[in-house]
């Protein structure tokens, strides 16, 4: 059986993510969980901290899912690679957390900003040890793997989707295998031809 918890957390950021933090209340919570508000109560003891638990509960699943696809691989390329790649899935994926909204409440935004300062000092310190794996490897330059994981992962960030629903977005779906295979080609071989090399 399925922890009570865990049902109620997951509920509620689907909620969330589905609807808002405004339109997101513990009655729709607890009846799409299939449990009594009470319960909810009895968890957590505020909207609050439902809320600011389901955003805690969304980072830690997607820093173990990066983390468990990075360590499943052994060289340092392949673990770059599948870091870019489920990196720019998880932006895609979790625009709320990426490009946030000006539909959220202040509280929730800070703590939105706050979770995903996280992520990205998470995020930074996963890159940095494949980096320093591939320069023990002689496959990356070993200067500044802490610069170029910190680089990387700005870059990673500029590949969030617009906040704004009258932002230009790109027309049709995105291609994150095909973005996340062109920015590793970029990472590895640079973006100039050999022949123009400086």
């Amino acid at each position: 059986m399925r922890n009570i918890k865990e049902t109620i957390l997951e509920t509620a950021w689907k909620m969330i993510r589905r609807h808002g933090i405004h339109k997101t209340n513990i009655d729709d919570v607890a009846r799409a969980a299939m449990v009594a508000k009470a319960t909810i109560y009895n968890y957590f003891g505020s909207k609050d901290q439902v809320y600011r638990e389901a955003l805690d509960r969304k980072i830690g699943l997607m820093l173990d899912r990066i983390s468990q696809a990075v360590a499943a691989l052994p060289s340092p390329l392949e673990k770059l690679n599948i870091f870019i790649k489920e990196s720019l899935k998880m932006v895609r994926e979790e625009s709320l957390l990426f490009a946030g909204s000006n539909n959220q409440s202040y509280r929730f935004v800070s703590r939105i900003v706050a979770a995903r300062e996280r992520f990205f000092f998470a995020q930074e310190r996963l890159l940095k040890g494949i980096l320093e794996q591939g320069a023990k490897e002689g496959l990356f330059p070993a200067q500044s793997t802490a610069k170029a994981s910190k680089l990387i992962g700005y870059l990673l960030r500029g590949f969030s989707p617009p906040a704004a629903e009258n932002q230009e977005t790109p027309a049709g779906p995105v291609d994150t295998d095909s973005e996340a295979a062109s920015l590793f080609e970029i990472l590895c071989h640079g973006i100039l031809s050999q022949e123009r090399r400086i």
